[in-house]
Formats: C-alpha cells, sequence, structure tokens
C-alpha cells in the first residue's frame, strides 16, 4: 500500500491510483489518519452494467410500486455492512470534497465512526476508511504473539545469514 500525506492527495494522484487499482495509506503528520480506496471510472461502469436492470426497473415510473428483489441468501448489501455488527465497520458516510479534506475532517469523522465519500469535480473519486489510533492499538495488540513471531523469524534469518527478503522484492 503506498502512502501520501494529506496535503499530497490531488485529482492527478487519485486518477494515478484508480488506474494502478492501488490502495492508499493517509497520513497526517507521518500518522496513518485513513485509508482511501479509489474509485475508477471503470469500475463505475462496470458496477452499472452488472446492475443495469435494477437500475432501469428503480427509475421507470411504477418502481414504488414494485418491492425490489431481495439479494440471495448470505450476499452482504450495503446498508448490512454500513450498519453491521462488524467491528470497525463506519456506522454513516458522508461526502467531502477533495479540497475541503483535513487531518481535522478524518480525525472527526473517525471520531464519529463515518466514512468519507471523496468527491472532487462532483465525482466519487474514492472511499476513505479513517482510521484512530486507538484503533490501530487494538489491532496491534490483537496481533501482537503474531507480530513477535514474525520478528523473532526475521531475527534468525538476519543471524544465520540468510539475504533479506524485503516487500518490494515480493510485491510488483
Amino acid at each position: 500500500m503506498k502512502t501520501l500525506a494529506i496535503r499530497e492527495l490531488t485529482g492527478p494522484a487519485l486518477r494515478r491510483a484508480a488506474d494502478a487499482d492501488e490502495v492508499i495509506g493517509i497520513t497526517n503528520d507521518r500518522i496513518l489518519a485513513g485509508v482511501l480506496v479509489p474509485i475508477s471510472r471503470e469500475w463505475v461502469e462496470q458496477l452499472v452494467e452488472q446492475n443495469l436492470p435494477q437500475l432501469m426497473r428503480n427509475g421507470s415510473p411504477d418502481a414504488q410500486t414494485r418491492p425490489l428483489a431481495a439479494p440471495p441468501a448470505g450476499f452482504p448489501t450495503l446498508d448490512g455492512a454500513l450498519s453491521g455488527p462488524s467491528a470497525g465497520a463506519p456506522k454513516r458516510v458522508r461526502r467531502v470534497n477533495l479540497r475541503d479534506i483535513s487531518g481535522s475532517v478524518l480525525q472527526a469523522a473517525a471520531e464519529q465512526d463515518e466514512a468519507i465519500i471523496l468527491m472532487t469535480d462532483r465525482i466519487v473519486a474514492g472511499l476513505i476508511y479513517p482510521i484512530t489510533q486507538d484503533w490501530v492499538a487494538d489491532l496491534v495488540e490483537q496481533n501482537l504473539p503474531r507480530i513477535l513471531h514474525n520478528l523473532s523469524i526475521g531475527e534468525k534469518e538476519l543471524a544465520a545469514g540468510h539475504p533479506m527478503t524485503t516487500l518490494d522484492d515480493v510485491v510488483p
């Protein structure tokens, strides 16, 4: 995951990340403040194409009188995902223009348990999941045995003189 300072978030940077299908970590004062999932035009076109019959039904004059087909059993819905019991899932979503995004906006959204729909030129450019430092501390605490185990393995490999494999070597 590539990280960008919040001041480095620009329309062209978002477009490059969307074209590369790259998730971005947003930092504020070098601290992880959120995770941005860029939304590309191709992704939106694919979403519309897959759901065109339902969109056409919903746009018809008698759409209010017909109930929508229920999703298959076990299929997650957006409402379910945002209001479900999963830990860490945002409870609300709000729209914020790219020029208005700031560290204080991310912090307020994290405190209010909100996801942010990032807009640029009245177009959805991405979805930001704000992160609190308490969440990071909980995540580290929950995974501390795994982290310590991996550190131990790395230290043993380093002491044995094995060449170190970096993440850049593994991920193209």
